[in-house]
This record gives structure tokens, sequence and C-alpha cells, in this order.
């Protein structure tokens, strides 16, 4: 079965990165030539190398974007990215090491640090000089590679810079899930972070040399601590903007960019999340507007993710951010809530749209997620949830979601939004339902091919991420109920804590839906009472009937971290092992998508 047609899909986006890439290279080298406002204009000094550092920035973006396009259209291509080099995950990373990720890695470091070749010859020639006309040398390789290292953070700070949203036009384009982008941004942060001090610590060991000589006049007045590359008399001629370069400096790399990257670290951004998204988003204002007025250098690199950034939150502002609507929240019992979303979310030809989403989906697409926020409960807050039921003619998309674990004392528990949520649910006694205006922002597809090329799928689901797992199946149910296990079949195993969490309406009726079908089957695993489910056994038992099945075979992972973790490392090793066998009957190739969410 054919994959619902995405626009994003449309040859048209891929016309939009090499045209943005283009635009801003040609502008960059343009400003070069032009009157220059930052304390530290670089291409007044080095010209050449400025130009010749712009080309080689958007050089690594093209190539970035052609090994991803590559990855779109090329299916052997992806394959061969995705393949994992290792089963076991990286030491604080959480993820395994692709070969499609070293290529990256390997592109994006050795472009960055092959710029000392033309930056270290013109920085030591320029200081050597500079340092010569005071007879004072001897500590001028500090001063050189404080402008090197400065050129690095020019390129990672251009790639930090590029929005990774939910509405990300590199995820809509390139078929990249949130979470990839996430973790590229946060891997180029903590790089950004520690070149941004080394900068900044090599700077200051120049300048404690410079003061342990500031008794000679001449040492003294050719080097200004504020500005380097003026001396007093050109400082005195260009004002004080002049020495906006060490403060701008110090104040954005060794202040702001850590604070963000402490506050963001998992162990504190999950205590507040709001806290961390506010922190991040004002101090990046500063940031860039500071590392702008310090070197010219890093407007330049900045301009694309600038650009697309302004994209987004224009998108947003147009056609999700301005508009709400009327949502219904009830006790689905058991500890279980659910929310009704109204109709025509997803935008038809025909009166005004809420919001078009990443995808404008068909209504037949079975993995829709929404954003909501409820100003009754927090203005600021929003919350994803991945639909039980996507939108039909009939009906509007169903939500469902539990409180959050009661961890915390219970005047801040009864803080948390799914608290609040539950707790206006719970006090209409006398109705089922309570109207709440809610703003939606939705629905948000992946781009899964893989999915509608199974024959077979497993859907290992752990408490609320039952949700998606739901979805599948009641649109695999729709058009594949009924046929030959052998050729199309759907296992999906939900494990919860007791058996009470199970009993929600939406379970019910799909296992009422799938009874007479042979080809189906649903198993509820209880923790508490049979023990922790094993992602790997069940994957085994799946895919050991293998030679009863013919075709692909993909896997649905949503849940708690560790049962997406287990099953992640389950598919790699069983995936190996299909690749390994000398048997090529039945199953032959597995494929899988884990739906990561968190930050």
């Amino acid at each position: 079965m054919p994959p619902p047609t995405h626009p994003r899909t449309s040859t048209v986006y891929f016309f939009l990165p090499p045209l943005l890439l283009l635009s801003c290279a040609g502008l960059s080298v343009g400003l070069t030539f032009a009157p220059c406002y930052s304390s530290l204009c670089v291409e007044q000094y080095f010209p050449y190398q400025t130009r010749i550092h712009i080309a080689l920035y958007y050089s690594l973006l093209a190539g970035i974007c052609l090994f991803l396009a590559t990855r779109v259209l090329f299916r052997p291509f992806r394959n061969l990215s995705e393949w994992h080099l290792s089963n076991k995950i990286v030491p604080f990373s959480g993820r395994r090491l692709s070969l499609g990720g070293l290529l990256l890695f390997v592109w994006v470091a050795g472009l960055t640090f092959g710029c000392i070749g033309y930056w270290y010859p013109a920085e030591n020639a320029y200081w050597t000089a500079r340092g010569a006309l005071v007879d004072w040398t001897e500590y001028m390789y500090r001063v050189i590679w404080t402008g090197v290292t400065g050129h690095w953070c020019d390129i990672w700070i251009g790639l930090v810079v590029m929005p990774v949203g939910r509405n990300s036009i590199l995820g809509r384009v390139f078929h990249l899930h949130t979470s990839t982008l996430l973790f590229a941004h946060k891997l180029l942060a903590y790089g950004l972070c520690v070149g941004a001090l080394i900068h900044g610590l090599l700077y200051y060991t120049f300048l404690a040399a410079w003061v342990s000589v500031t008794s000679i006049d001449d040492i003294r007045e050719q080097f200004v601590p504020d500005n380097p590359l003026v001396t007093w008399p050109e400082a005195a001629v260009k004002g004080p903007y002049s020495w906006f370069t060490l403060p701008t400096g110090a104040i954005s790399g060794i202040v702001l960019i850590p604070i963000m990257v402490v506050t963001s670290l998992p162990v504190l951004r999950r205590i507040n999340y709001n806290t961390f998204y506010f922190i991040h988003i004002i101090l990046a204002f500063l940031v860039i507007l500071l590392v702008c007025l310090h070197a010219s250098t890093s407007f330049y690199f900045l301009l694309p993710g600038l650009l697309l950034w302004v994209s987004d939150w224009v998108w947003r502002i147009r056609y999700a951010l301005g508009t709400r609507v009327d949502v219904q929240v009830e006790n689905a019992g058991h500890g279980w809530y659910r929310l009704r979303l109204p109709q025509k979310l997803i935008a038809p030809s025909e009166g005004p749209h809420l919001e078009k989403g990443k995808d404008t989906v068909s209504l037949s697409h079975p993995m829709a997620t929404y954003y909501v926020n409820i100003s009754q409960i927090s203005q600021v807050q929003i919350h994803p949830f991945t639909a039980v039921s996507v939108e039909s003619s009939k009906a509007g998309p169903v939500l469902l979601f539990q409180r959050s674990p009661e961890r915390k004392k219970a005047k801040k528990r009864d803080m948390e939004w799914t608290w609040q949520v539950g707790a206006l649910a719970d006090s209409m006694s006398s109705e089922k339902q309570v109207t709440l205006n809610a703003r939606i922002e939705g629905p948000y597809s992946p781009y899964v091919p893989e999915l509608y090329a199974a024959d077979h799928i497993l859907a290992i689901a752990g408490g609320t991420g039952i949700t998606g797992a739901l979805s599948i199946t009641t649109w695999w149910a729709a058009n594949f109920g009924g046929e030959l296990p052998s050729q199309k079949s759907l296992r999906l195993v939900w494990t919860v804590r007791r058996h009470a969490s199970s009993q929600v309406q939406e379970v019910e009726e799909m296992q009422a839906l799938i009874q007479g079908m042979p080809n189906m089957h649903c198993q509820i695993h209880v923790s508490s009472e049979s023990g922790r489910l094993s992602p790997h056994d069940e994957l085994s038992n799946f895919l050991s009937q293998r030679e009863a099945r013919k075709g692909r075979a993909w896997v649905y992972v949503s849940g708690p971290d560790g049962l997406m973790a287990s099953s992640e490392t389950a598919c790699v090793q069983q995936k190996r092992a299909l690749r390994s066998a000398k048997d090529r009957t039945g199953v032959t190739e597995l494929d899988w998508h884990v739906t990561r969410y968190s930050v």
C-alpha cells in the first residue's frame, strides 16, 4: 500500500535548501565589501581568508544537504546510512553510532578543523608582524590561536542556530525525526560551549601576558585589551564601539552559552521544562546579538539559520498561534483521561483552518501527533499527544493521557499540567465532559514509508505509549484485517503495571474489532504479575515464525525510555541476524520506528 501523499515529498522542497544556501552565501560575500558594523571586522584585516571561510561554511552546509537528500531519494543509501556500527549505546548520548552519523561527524569536524590550514598562516604572519613592531613576539601564539579557535566557533554557532523544532523545514525536506535534529543540536551546542571557553581562556592568557608588560609604553600602546586588532591611536579615532569585542565575547561565550548548556542538561531540564525553555530562548536572542557585535563573521554564518527560524515562527503565527478552539475533556476511568478535538484540524479547501501541521496528511494516516495548550491551566505550557484515533469524516481526533507519577510533594504534584486537567474533569460530577478552550498545533506525522511497505508489524507499547499503537492497529485492521497471516499480520503487545490500567474503552473496542481476524493479535502484559516485558524475547518469538511469513517486518515502539532503548537494541541485533542468515525465505527485512519525544 503506498503511503499518503505528503506535500513535503514534492520536488519543490528540494529547491529550497540550494536556493537558501546560494542566496545567503552570495549575500555574505557581498557584505564583506560593504561597510562593517561589528566591533571586530575580520574582513578588513583578512579579506581573502574571510571569503574562503564563508565558502567553506556554505560548502559544509551544501555537503550535509546533499547527503540528506540522497538518503531521501535512494532507499539503499538510506539503509546504508542507518547501519549501526555497534549494538552498544555510546556513553552519555543514549544513541548508537550509525554509519551516516559517523560520516556527518567526520565531515563537520574535518572542515571545521581544516580551516586551520588557511587561518593559522594568516594569523601567524599578522600577529608576528604586530609583535615585531615593539619587539614582543614571544606571546603572540596565544592571540594567534585565539583567532583560530574563534573561527571554529563561527562554524559551530551557525550550525547550532538551525531550527530543530517540530515544524523545522530541515525535518520536512529531509524526513528527519525531531529527536534526531535535537540530538544533533545538543552535540553541536556542547562543542560550541567547549570551543567558546577555549577561545576565551586563550585570550585571557594573552591578556595576562600583556598586563605584565604594561609598564613598557610601546607594548601598551600597540594593543588595546578590549580589541587587540586596533592600537590605542586607532581606537581613539574609531571610538568606544571598537572596544566591544572583549565584553561581548566574554558575556556570550563564558557566561551565557555555558548557562544555556548547563540548564539544558537532562537532570535540570526535566525538573522544570518551562524554565529551561524560556532561559534558552531569551539567552539565545542575547547571544546572537552579542556575537554579531563581537565579530562580523558570526553574522555571515548565522544568516541561514536566522532566516529559517524567522520563517518557522511566521508560519506558526499564521497557522497555529492565533486560533483557539473548544476541546472536550472527560474522565475515561482507571486513571485515564480523554481529550476530544474538533473536526477540520486538517484544513479542507473550504472554510478557515486551525493548523496545517507538519504535513497535510490524508485522513487515513495512522500516526498523528498534536500539541495542546490550555490557557485555563497554563498560558505557556504545551504538551504533545499521539492520537488514539486520527481525524475522520465523522469525528475529530481523540487523545488519551494519564496523570504524571506521584513523585513530588502534593503541592507540586497538584500544579502539574496533567493533574490540573484531570482535576477539572473529575470536578464535573454531574456532567461527563468539561469544555476547555485550547490552542491545537498539528497534526504532525513522521515520514515512515517502512510502515506502508511492511507485511508484518509488531507494536510494542508501554503505558501511555499505547495511543499510537492503537491508531496503527485500527488502520491496519481497516486495510488488511482478515488476510492470510502468512501475507499480512500484526501483533500488539502492551505492557502495563497493573491490570486495571488496561481497562479503557479504546482498547476494548480494538480488541473487539480484531477478535475475528486471524492475522491480528493483542496481548496485554501486566508487569506486576508477570515481571518486566522482554522486547528481545517478543521480537525473537515474532520473527521465529518468519518461515510462515513472507516479506518485510516493521516494529513500532512507544513507551518509557527503558522500554524504547531495550526494544531498539533488540531490533538492531535481529536485523544483523536477518542479514547474516543463509536462509533468505520468509521475513528478510526488518525496520523499526521508536517514538522519542524527550529532549
